[in-house]
């Protein structure tokens, strides 16, 4: 699978911020899903949404967002396709915060997270699709940290291939960050 990561952190970029008036808690209030748009029922965003911040989760959401390419912003190459599948796509981002304070707290920590997951989705054989993690600065619960946001986007010779291509990607980038948020948060110490 095509991965690669960034940080962009500094002055006038943008950061994630937990506490932001709309916030929706999905730790405590899972049925809140339903008021997001972007994630309507039975949709592979919903069920991210929800194991992202499941009771059991090392991370948890702040805001996503969800929108359709169109055919001149994908290069095939970027997205291993070749150009008759490369004609339409689907992305997202998700802005994902570790509940563990110290990793919350630590550049390097978050550093070492996302080296891991792009190391692992280079290893996943998926064709079709991208995904792209930048540390960023963060705030949560009052306090001032890092965060990563994930991007993860899928192409097609169709808009129902190219859904189809961005929920594996999709699925496959949220299975590696959790499996790789728990080694994250138990290598800490």
């Amino acid at each position: 699978m095509e991965a690669d990561w960034a940080v962009e952190i500094g002055e006038g970029a943008p950061w994630i911020d937990a506490d932001w008036p709309g916030f929706v808690d999905l730790r405590a209030h899972p049925e809140a899903v339903a008021s997001i748009a972007e994630a309507p029922p039975g949709s592979a965003l919903r069920e991210m949404l929800l194991r992202l911040n499941a009771p059991q989760s090392h991370v948890f959401t702040s805001k996503c967002d969800l929108w359709t390419l169109a055919s001149d912003g994908l290069d095939p190459i970027e997205y291993n396709s070749s150009p008759d599948e490369a004609l339409h796509g689907v992305a997202l981002w998700i802005d994902i915060l570790p509940r563990d304070a110290v990793l919350f707290g630590s550049f390097q920590q978050q550093e070492a997270w996302v080296r891991r997951i792009v190391s692992q989705l280079h290893m996943e054989p998926l064709k079709n699709g991208r995904v792209d993690l930048v540390i960023r600065a963060a705030h949560a619960a009052r306090q001032d940290g890092f965060a990563l946001t994930l991007y993860a986007a899928g192409c097609g010779a169709d808009l129902s291939s190219a859904r189809s291509s961005w929920q594996r990607i999709l699925r496959t980038a949220v299975n590696v960050t959790m499996d790789q948020s728990l080694w994250a948060s138990s290598s800490i110490g």
